[in-house]
């Protein structure tokens, strides 16, 4: 009975202790478990904070904007820790880029990009200054005079004496004797300064578009009208939108002209994400790629610029005595050309005269804008000076395309130059049956 009854317990505390060798083995081989994937867990974790501090330096400082190039990653990170715990690196890892950066990521950090940029947009200023241009030739009846010269056989006789059609030097001759001119008084000095300068339009005009013709009034009703729309449409969309200005003045500043040695606002070069002088800025302004976005873009500036050569020659006394003097020359040339048909007041031709020559006027100061030059809109007394170079009139004009055109065409652009960047990472490595990840993205835009 005794040696039965160690039997017994010998035989319970063998049972017992099997159970708890194996609890305690298999927690042993759990903590061994746990370990290892918490040292995996910690190397994917370490080498996706590697690849989001491997951002592209350049792409940041010109447009703020964090990513990195998926064809750059490598795995050297992941694979020394594994390493320094003493565990081999077998396994594979796999890199995907996420969160592709799109319109909204876009609008954040733009809007980030101009927190530390001090310098503020002045649009406010251009905008009473233009409504005011525009209105000022109202107050001077240029508009009533200009339609009742176009609706007169008038329009055709300057036609042919500005091509040439008519031989009109004897004509001018019996008009200065019949007004009591000669050829030093001021009015036959712009007259002829007038004549000269057509013919110089044609040699030395920048590429605005065919058919450019001076003495078509169709076109000045037709600008100022879409100036003036353009510019009421405009407050009324900076008073609603806030942002609207900081996104204008990054679209208009930031991105590639047709401008000889370009930077972009903190001074990086075009050359480091494309070629030199493509018309970025042009297309984000237009949404035409190409020689048509430049074209339209010089056409947007040359209205803006005949229109103020307009109001500045009308509020010159100078000017304006010279052109009663041409008005009535050419008032008188016509006359005798049509055969007394288009008896025309003088101040008719006071007003075509004041238009053709802002129309010269502002295809020369085009001409200096678009290679690098400024142009002097206003004197302010002692002041100085307002001037305008392209950039100034790309960032005036953008402020009338809307948000998320503006946005959409920058992110084509950036689409372009940068297709296989994204803003986000994730890395997996596949353990023992089992998929282990981390991912992250910029939290720039959070």
């Amino acid at each position: 009975m005794y040696r039965n009854k160690k039997g017994t317990s010998t035989l319970f505390l063998a049972i017992i202790l099997s159970v708890l060798i194996l609890v305690e083995t298999t927690y042993l081989a759990y903590v061994a478990e746990l370990d290892r994937r918490l040292c995996y867990t910690r190397a994917l974790k370490e080498q996706t904070e590697v690849y989001l501090a491997s951002y592209d330096r350049e792409l940041f400082k010109a447009y703020g904007i964090y990513a990195f190039a998926r064809a750059e990653l490598d795995t050297s990170v992941f694979d020394s820790i594994l390493e320094a715990n003493g565990y081999e690196t077998g396994d594979t890892m796999y890199v995907s880029g996420m969160y592709e950066f799109g319109t909204e990521d876009l609008r954040r950090a733009v809007a980030s990009f101009y927190a530390y940029r001090t310098t503020g947009v002045l649009l406010q200023r251009f905008m009473s200054q233009i409504i005011a241009l525009i209105e000022c030739i109202d107050e001077y009846g240029i508009i009533g005079n200009l339609r009742q010269f176009v609706s007169s056989p008038a329009s055709g006789a300057l036609g042919r004496i500005l091509d040439g059609g008519a031989d009109i030097a004897g004509y001018i001759s019996s008009a200065l004797e019949f007004l009591g001119l000669d050829e030093s008084s001021p009015g036959v000095i712009m007259f002829n300064s007038l004549l000269s300068g057509l013919g110089a339009l044609s040699h030395d005009a920048p590429e605005i578009g065919n058919g450019f013709d001076p003495t078509d009034m169709g076109f000045v009703f037709d600008m100022l009208g879409f100036q003036k729309n353009l510019y009421d449409t405009g407050t009324d969309f900076n008073d609603t939108f806030n942002f609207h200005a900081c996104l204008t003045d990054y679209a208009a500043n930031n991105f590639d002209t047709i401008l000889e040695d370009d930077l972009t606002i903190n001074g990086a070069s075009f050359s480091v994400f494309h070629n030199d002088n493509i018309s970025d800025t042009e297309y984000i302004l237009t949404g035409i790629e190409g020689f048509g976005g430049r074209a339209l873009t010089y056409y947007y500036i040359y209205g803006f610029l005949a229109i103020k050569n307009l109001v500045s020659n009308i509020l010159d006394p100078t000017i304006r005595e010279s052109v009663e003097i041409a008005g009535e020359i050419l008032s008188t040339v016509i006359t005798a050309v049509s055969l007394g048909t288009v008896p025309l007041p003088a101040q008719v031709y006071e007003a075509l005269i004041l238009i053709i020559k802002s129309e010269i006027e502002g295809v020369r100061d085009l001409w200096t804008v678009i290679h690098g030059g400024e142009i002097t809109l206003f004197e302010i007394g002692e002041i100085g000076a307002v001037s305008m170079d392209y950039r100034d009139f790309l960032t005036l004009f953008m402020n009338y395309v809307p948000d998320g055109l503006i946005l959409q065409r920058i992110m084509n652009i950036f689409g372009r130059d940068f297709p296989d960047y994204v803003i986000g990472i994730e890395t997996e490595v596949q353990y023992r049956g089992r998929i282990l990840s981390y991912d992250r993205k910029y939290e720039f835009y959070a």
